[in-house]
């Protein structure tokens, strides 16, 4: 886990929301970062300030019935479907000793801070990704040659034989022998799928090189999305740098007529391969690669909390 993964889950932490296991990896990072330590605390101690400042009297059941609903409202259109502070806001005023003056100065200290630390953390991440083009950075996200070519062929080589495919393609569970992060692959993928049809979900390799592949068609256009290890063959540096490449947003290249948009996750590189244009490859790659890596990064997360209750375990011993 690095910061940026411990600020996006940090408040789905603080309100009980996380897994045993990614717990556990949360205050592994905060034992060891000294920063997000700090920013842990901070958060407490606002939760804690808050709740102090509107603790003091009651207000009557149908006034406190009519803020929910109205906090509800509020926080589903503004919010979306982040349920992180979502759930905070509205879970912070279903306390029953809140006061009129109380409920306007909390609300208006919330609004204040949600907005101060989006701002913040608009900033970090864009911070991050200022960091991360250093000429440091980019030389240790740099993909070797061998992989772009390795990718390219086999998007050459397999995908045209599932150009025609009318059975239902489904990712076989043998592909968990490869990478059980990519089993349900084409489930996961499907949500940034739409307009294309899938033809194909399989595993396959090109040389020493194998990939999870789902093989779409759009127009007569094939697609492919490949996803493959993040090994040190893949790195132009020839080892994995301690940090994704996801501040750099997509790597784009062309290779024989060929448009590749490519994201690095901790542990996976994701590829959506075509003939499009580049620009149009890389609108479609944002789409169609986006659920996947967020589903990567989870499965990345969850196995880095089950490793690390494996060592507790056995130092237990």
């Amino acid at each position: 886990m690095d910061c940026r993964d411990f600020k996006e889950l940090l408040d789905s932490y603080l309100c009980g929301e996380l897994a045993v296991e990614t717990n556990h990896t949360m205050l592994g990072h905060a034992e060891r970062c000294c920063p997000c330590r700090s920013e842990l605390a901070a958060r407490r101690q606002l939760r804690e300030s808050l709740r102090r400042v509107c603790s003091r009297e009651k207000m009557s059941d149908q006034a406190m019935e009519s803020l929910r609903a109205r906090l509800r409202s509020d926080a589903t259109e503004r919010m979306g479907n982040k349920t992180g502070w979502r759930n905070w806001f509205v879970r912070f005023f279903e306390m029953r000793s809140l006061i009129p003056a109380a409920i306007v100065a909390g609300l208006l200290f919330l609004i204040g801070g949600a907005w101060g630390l989006y701002v913040l953390r608009r900033g970090d991440i864009n911070d991050r990704r200022t960091a991360a083009l250093s000429p440091e950075h980019i030389k240790a996200l740099e993909l070797s040659a061998s992989l772009i070519d390795e990718t390219a062929s086999d998007h050459r080589t397999c995908a045209p034989y599932f150009i025609n495919a009318t059975k239902p393609a489904e990712m076989p569970n043998s592909v968990r022998e490869y990478d059980p992060a990519c089993v349900r692959l084409d489930k996961v993928a499907a949500e940034g799928a739409m307009g294309l049809t899938l033809r194909a979900a399989h595993v396959c390799g090109h040389g020493e090189r194998k990939f999870a592949h789902l093989v779409y068609t759009r127009d007569g256009q094939l697609i492919s999305l490949l996803v493959t290890v993040r090994d040190s063959r893949a790195l132009k540096a020839g080892e994995v740098p301690p940090f994704d490449g996801l501040a750099l947003d997509a790597q784009r290249f062309t290779y024989d007529h060929l448009a590749l948009g490519a994201y690095q996750t901790a542990r996976h590189i994701v590829f959506v391969v075509s003939e499009l244009p580049e620009n149009e490859n890389t609108a479609l790659a944002e789409r169609l690669a986006k659920p996947v890596i967020n589903h990567l990064r989870s499965a990345e997360l969850s196995s880095i909390g089950l490793n690390r209750i494996k060592i507790l375990r056995e130092r237990e011993k």
